[in-house]
């Protein structure tokens, strides 16, 4: 063997045991699992993270305020999007899947326990600033509707978002509960006072009697623990030149009525015949109906429905059969037959409790009389029962009659008011 062949084996030899330099530090160059830049990683997230969240955070605040509805529900889709386009600018999902091997596994871990830390600190955050912020729960305003059919009450608390709650409710009648029951209200709406929750009861579910005179309602509401109570005399209704207390909307029942008849009595050559100077032409009719208080004029009941009748008798014969009139919150109306009997309706007790059945004829002095050529009956002398019916729902009709002389002395005709026929 020559010495070119025995040193050309050696050096072989040392060649494969000692790759070159060269070849050694281009191996060494590349990354062993292809993980992302720390640069490149935090540009993705300002880009894809931080800048789309706060966007979406902003756009809901500002549709809340706005609207009082936000879209914070759909937040997580808007969180796990941003994240799957994070990882995606990063390099750490490619055509054959996601790489989590070596460093890129541990990115997407500091990358997810971040958006898993913003999406569950918007929630703690949003109850602890609800904690701190909400202002404290209290009854509001307590209002009858304008026909006082409904008693309305308004639940006042300053919130973050809307927030339902449960609420007992009770409605004592002289300390007597007549109404009690439990509800859950939402407080979802505002004002100009701030975030409110509103529940309204029919007054029909509660009604058991008159407030007046001293018989009063209050209502007891029980929320979170918290007891507070109202008089409902306090809550007023407004109509139009007129205000009624709540005193006054709960006394709906008739306690005292009537009617009464005055004769008009004059020099008319139309209607008066015989040896009268002055003769009796018509009679004014008037009904009454109010809550008897004790004091010597009966209180008004602007809220009483009711139906009222009248009939004129002479002796056995009607002389006069008044329309039924029929009232609802004071407003009164019947059947005119065509101007007979007035206008056909008409305002009941808004001054006092008397209100006058109108005739046919109009006296500036008696204003409008039912003439007594217009009887049903002869229209003679003698005597006359006025009786007057007043019916309610929930109870039994009631009656009230008063008696009249119809007369002639000196020329003169008389209807004057006695006790009996």
């Amino acid at each position: 063997m020559s010495n070119g062949g025995l040193l050309e084996r050696a050096v072989d030899q040392q060649n494969q045991s000692n790759p070159p330099f060269e070849a050694e530090m281009a191996d060494s160059s590349d990354p062993d699992d292809g993980g992302p830049g720390i640069l490149q990683t935090l540009k993705a997230v300002l880009l894809f993270g931080l800048i789309p969240i706060v966007l979406f955070r902003g756009f809901d605040t500002v549709l809340f305020i706005f609207t009082g509805f936000g879209i914070q529900i759909i937040s997580p889709i808007v969180y796990l999007l941003s994240f799957g386009a994070i990882i995606w600018r990063i390099g750490l999902i490619s055509p054959s899947g996601l790489n989590l091997s070596g460093a890129s596994a541990g990115v997407i871990s500091v990358i997810a326990g971040f958006f898993a830390f913003m999406l569950v600190s918007q929630f703690v955050l949003g109850a602890i600033l609800g904690a701190v912020l909400e202002g404290e729960l209290t009854v509001g305003e307590v209002e009858f509707s304008e026909d006082g059919e409904s008693l309305s009450v308004k639940l006042r608390q300053n919130t973050i978002s809307d927030k339902d709650v449960g609420v007992s409710i009770k409605v004592l009648y002289s300390d007597d509960l007549v109404l009690s029951e439990n509800i859950e209200v939402s407080i979802d709406k505002s004002d100009g006072l701030g975030d409110y929750g509103e529940f309204t009861i029919p007054v029909s579910q509660f009604y058991s009697g008159n407030a007046l005179p001293n018989s009063p309602y209050s209502v007891e509401i029980t929320v979170d623990g918290q007891v507070f109570s109202r008089d409902l005399s306090s809550s007023l209704v407004q109509w139009p030149g007129v205000q009624w207390n709540g005193a006054e909307v709960l006394s709906r029942d008739i306690t005292t009525f009537g009617g009464d008849s005055l004769g008009v009595v004059k020099n008319d050559p139309d209607r008066c015949s015989g040896d009268s100077e002055n003769c009796l032409v018509g009679v004014i009719i008037s009904g009454w109906a109010g809550l008897d208080v004790g004091s010597d004029s009966p209180a008004r009941a602007p809220f009483a429905n009711f139906t009222f009748n009248a009939v004129l008798m002479e002796g056995n014969e009607i002389a006069v059969n008044y329309p039924s009139i029929s009232v609802v919150n004071s407003q009164a109306s019947w059947d005119s037959n065509g101007g007979e009997f007035g206008t056909g309706s008409g305002p009941w007790g808004l001054e006092g409790t008397e209100f006058p059945l109108e005739g046919s004829i109009l006296d500036p002095n008696y204003g409008k009389y039912i003439p007594r050529d217009e009887f049903d009956s002869a229209g003679d002398y003698g005597c006359y029962t006025l009786t007057v019916t007043i019916e309610q729902i929930g109870h039994a009709p009631q009656t009230h009659s008063s008696y009249y002389e119809y007369s002639s002395s000196n020329s003169n005709d008389i209807w004057s008011s006695v006790s009996s026929c």
